[in-house]
């Protein structure tokens, strides 16, 4: 054993020896051979700055316009359900009031339920088409924040929030909230809905935070948006309302569309004013950016 460690370790040490001979090695030019110092390429301030990649100073790109023009599609959608449920509220409380004159005929009450399905079927139209949208806008308002700051913000999970919240608050209503024996289901059923909806509010916030735009107004909008869930689920609204309710109940169901109609209001204003905040904040930084660049290139052209 002893042999075998010696040998191992006369083995090692000649290794080493031969390691630091081929280090020791230098190459030696033939006499009279000219050796060129290598150059070392310098680039001036100027190609450095005019040189643009991604995350520089001058690198930032203007916003795409189209932002705004989704912002106005989807702001004239909300208001045309807002005013759909003003005009439910209206045949409601109409109908209400000609049955406590002097009272309903069976043609006037199918007429009257007629045309309020009518209106159902807008809004439930409108509602789907708001939808694709608000993800359009919130997928271009990230590609936006991305173009003018030069920090990364992925679109495709930005937009898809969207959907997934609302496809997860209408799912927790029709299998939880709908099917609920107790108000304890029907609580879980709802916070399980507000989860759902803060999915594109935390999306959202983050665009906000990296175009330094206010959070307040995204706020806002989420708390009308649970107000208005719970407010369809609990009391009733232009899709939820029932035609087979007695007619005493029809001034009551006229208020529920009214309130409906005024929660409709506070939630388009909000989403508005929360994506207006976001627009300027991202044209806001990259007039900074873009000027910053310039003013770098301009000292550079100056050297």
């Amino acid at each position: 054993m002893t042999s075998e460690t010696d040998q191992r370790a006369g083995s090692t040490a000649r290794l080493d020896e031969a390691r630091a001979t081929i280090t020791r090695t230098t190459i030696t030019p033939a006499p009279g051979t000219e050796v060129a110092e290598p150059e070392i390429k310098k680039r001036s301030l100027r190609d450095r700055f005019a040189t643009r990649t991604h995350g520089d100073l001058t690198s930032a790109q203007e916003p795409f316009a189209a932002v705004r023009v989704l912002r106005l599609a989807t702001s004239m959608m909300l208001s045309a359900l807002c005013l759909l449920t003003v005009g439910g509220a209206i045949l409601v409380l109409l109908l209400w009031q000609q049955d406590r004159a002097s009272g309903v005929l069976t043609s006037q009450l199918d007429r009257t339920w007629e045309l309020f399905d009518n209106l159902r079927v807008i809004e439930r139209w409108l509602a789907f088409a708001v939808i694709p949208v608000a993800t359009a806008w919130i997928a271009f308002a990230a590609i936006n924040v991305k173009r003018a700051t030069g920090r990364k913000r992925n679109p495709v999970l930005a937009a898809a929030s969207l959907p997934i919240g609302v496809i997860g608050a209408w799912f927790c209503g029709r299998e939880i909230i709908d099917t609920a024996d107790d108000w304890v289901g029907q609580a879980s059923g709802f916070v399980l809905q507000a989860i759902f909806l803060a999915l594109p509010l935390l999306a959202l916030l983050r665009i906000a935070q990296v175009a330094e735009a206010l959070n307040r107004p995204l706020r806002v909008a989420y708390v009308v948006s649970v107000v208005y869930i719970a407010q369809l689920q609990f009391i009733g609204g232009l899709s939820t309302i029932d035609q087979a309710s007695p007619a005493e109940d029809w001034g009551r169901l006229g208020a529920y569309l009214i309130i409906g109609a005024l929660i409709l209001v506070l939630g388009a204003l909000s989403c508005n004013e929360a994506a207006r905040s976001i627009e300027e904040g991202t044209e806001h930084r990259y007039q900074l950016r873009n000027r910053f660049g310039e003013s770098l290139l301009a000292q550079a052209e100056r050297g």
